[in-house]
């Protein structure tokens, strides 16, 4: 039979225990809806970008903006943005696949030493 103490240590354990799982729950939603916000953008941007390269006309500028440059066609301008914005979107994947190997290394050791101290 437990004592008074034991059985209060041990309520405490899995309120900790149900806390870290529902913190690392909604740290995984965060993570994925952040992503999946990421990869919209850049979807949503490069349907865009064609049409917004072709509104900017040459006289817009003053021309020598881009007039020694390769990128003077305009075409070539959104194929960069696109191209920025997907390696963009590669950091925040990388940066949040990360967390997660994090998050779930933390969840390992503290499964390692609820079982370490493990109930009766």
């Amino acid at each position: 039979m437990r004592s008074h103490e034991e059985r209060f240590a041990e309520t405490k354990r899995r309120i900790a225990a149900r806390q870290r799982r529902e913190q690392r729950r909604r740290s995984t939603i965060t993570t994925l809806s952040a992503a999946a916000a990421c990869l919209v953008l850049i979807v949503g941007v490069s349907f865009a970008m064609p049409g917004m390269v072709a509104g900017v006309r040459p006289g817009d500028f003053a021309g020598y903006e881009t007039a020694a440059s390769m990128y003077g066609g305009g075409a070539a301008l959104g194929y960069i943005v696109i191209g920025l914005l997907s390696f963009l979107l590669g950091v925040c994947v990388t940066v949040l696949c990360f967390r997660l190997r994090q998050m779930n290394r933390e969840d390992d050791q503290d499964k390692e030493s609820e079982d370490a101290h493990g109930a009766d």
